[in-house]
């Protein structure tokens, strides 16, 4: 009886893994997806970045996916989980953004969100590795820099600003030494993001906390209160990262209304 009920158990499994890896390029794409409009939780990125990573394994020539996987990977272990994941997890999530990206960049050398979201996961590795690791490479964000600008310099709510002023924050010592950035250039940058897309909260966030060590609280606070005031949905694509934003700046205001 018992070989019988592992028999059934293993064939159940069999049968299970079948389905799941017996599904189409598309019907894969379609389950990621799914869960890629749900991407508030931990839990549905993890799983849409599961469907994604199967879609390219069928597909080794798509690119849209690749991005998209991209952008999941960097969402979930640079943002949303950030200050939740190990250090174990964030890193594999962030590799894997890489290697999507650069197997972008093997199809379409010059491909903007290849070259944006390989930045992005590269800078996360030094983050979640420490700062002062050695593994950032001016070299490879400059080049990136580049070939996302001369493709599409507004691409993601003027992310490549954005990059550039959250760099001048997260390492003022060494581009203030070095390249003489400050965080009034950090601003500038947030400014030219802003002009891109006004309605995308991570840009007024990261905004607020230069202008919180500048010590300049009013200006910090004129920026989370226009976030928690404006509603997630005016730029509809973004709504669920504008959410999360949302989030960062009530809990900031608090503490500067303290």
């Amino acid at each position: 009886m018992i070989k019988v009920r592992n028999f059934l158990f293993g064939l159940s499994l069999s049968c299970l893994c079948f389905s799941v890896h017996g599904q189409t390029f598309e019907e894969l794409v379609k389950k990621g997806d799914e869960y890629f409009a749900k991407r508030s939780t931990m839990e549905n990125c993890l799983k849409s970045i599961d469907y994604y990573s199967q879609a390219c394994a069928l597909n080794p020539k798509d690119i849209p996916v690749r991005l998209k996987l991209g952008r999941l990977a960097y969402w979930t272990a640079g943002e949303l989980g950030e200050k939740t994941m190990d250090k174990k997890q964030r890193l594999e999530l962030l590799r894997k953004s890489v290697k999507a990206s650069e197997e972008v960049l093997k199809m379409d050398p010059r491909n903007p969100g290849g070259h944006y979201w390989r930045m992005w996961s590269l800078a996360g590795v030094t983050v979640a590795e420490g700062v002062l690791s050695g593994g950032y490479s001016f070299k490879e964000a400059i080049v990136g820099t580049i070939f996302v600008a001369n493709g599409d310099i507004n691409y993601f709510y003027g992310g490549i600003y954005r990059y550039w002023a959250r760099v001048i924050y997260e390492i003022p010592g060494i581009l203030g030494k070095f390249f003489h950035f400050s965080e009034p250039d950090a601003i500038w940058l947030y400014e030219q993001a802003l002009k891109a897309e006004p309605n995308f909260f991570k840009t007024r966030f990261w905004m607020a906390e230069s202008y919180v060590r500048m010590k300049d609280k009013p200006k910090a606070i004129d920026q989370l209160k226009y976030i928690i005031k404006t509603p997630a949905e005016s730029l509809p694509d973004a709504q669920i990262e504008n959410r999360f934003y949302q989030e960062q700046a009530r809990k900031l205001l608090a503490g500067l209304e303290q």
